[in-house]
């Protein structure tokens, strides 16, 4: 008898990331992985002084493990970083970020942040592994939400007879056939032919968004039940968003540490369990004028 696909998927989820985090784990720390190799030597020095021996894919769940975190800045401000909102028929610059602020607003004020000489190091230390998440999160498509349903969360799908959301889905389930583990999915993005070098215009934020609300709006409306052939045919579209997101995440890196300001460790940082709390609150009022 043939077992079913979703308690398989649902077991090898527990085995390998310990919550249902945006894209997966495996997927965040596999596009690290592919992003690697493109790092130039100044992003690298500069991740390298501000995470130590903490790897880029290590660092890449960080913004989704810290959701539990009881400190303001994690239950009052970050959740809304994670995605944006674009209702089909409008642009990201037509509709903008709303006051709560969104991913794209949060990766600006990030980079600020890295490129300051007064902030210190443990806030540059949170922007860099945030805004690596955020820019791997912005390549799902369900993170460009339309504004009505939490980006697919009030979705329900069936697959194998099991009910599930439609974000869970496009976070995890198309990479069923690599295993939904980490080396699966490196192993079969390069085999691709989406894998390639930065090239200019991939640090451009509002390119990653208007792909990704283009990929959403073709998937809308999902059916209510899901088959084979469906899986089959977006599961490739989903690994190339992958690949897409590591390419991104290089150059991101790239552009955003070329002038960052790393502090030396133990200067600038009385009072720093204060500061990762309250700080980032306070630079959010700053941005907005409040």
């Amino acid at each position: 008898m043939r077992k079913n696909l979703n308690t398989i998927l649902k077991l090898t989820m527990l085995l390998w990331c310990p919550a249902a985090f945006p894209w997966g784990a495996p997927a965040h720390e596999a596009a690290s992985d592919l992003a690697e190799p493109y790092i130039s030597d100044r992003a690298r020095e500069v991740i390298n002084l501000l995470l130590a021996d903490e790897t880029l894919a290590e660092a890449s769940t960080w913004a989704d493990r810290m959701r539990s975190n009881p400190a303001r800045f994690w239950q009052k401000e970050a959740s809304p970083y994670h995605y944006v909102t674009v209702p089909p028929g409008y642009s990201y610059p037509e509709v903008g970020a709303p006051r709560k602020g969104d991913a794209l607003q949060a990766l600006e004020m990030f980079r600020a942040d890295l490129e300051s000489e007064t902030v210190s190091l443990e806030r540059k230390q949170l922007a860099l592994r945030f805004a690596l998440h955020i820019v791997q999160d912005l390549h799902q498509p369900l993170h460009v939400g339309n504004g009505e349903d939490r980006g697919g969360n009030d979705v329900a799908v069936t697959v194998d007879g099991e009910r599930e959301t439609f974000h869970w889905l496009w976070d995890s389930l198309l990479f069923r056939e690599a295993g939904l583990n980490r080396s699966g999915l490196v192993a079969a993005i390069r085999q691709g032919k989406t894998l390639r070098a930065p090239a200019p215009g991939d640090e451009n934020q509002l390119l990653w968004v208007e792909e990704s609300g283009a990929l959403r709006d073709r998937i809308y409306p999902p059916p209510t039940q899901l088959d084979e052939t469906y899986l089959k045919t977006y599961e490739p579209i989903a690994r190339e968003r992958l690949a897409l997101a590591a390419v991104r995440s290089a150059a991101w890196l790239n552009d955003a540490l070329a002038n960052a300001y790393v502090p030396t460790v133990g200067a600038n940082n009385a009072g720093n369990a204060a500061e990762e709390t309250e700080q980032p609150t306070t630079w959010w009022k700053r941005l907005f004028g409040r």
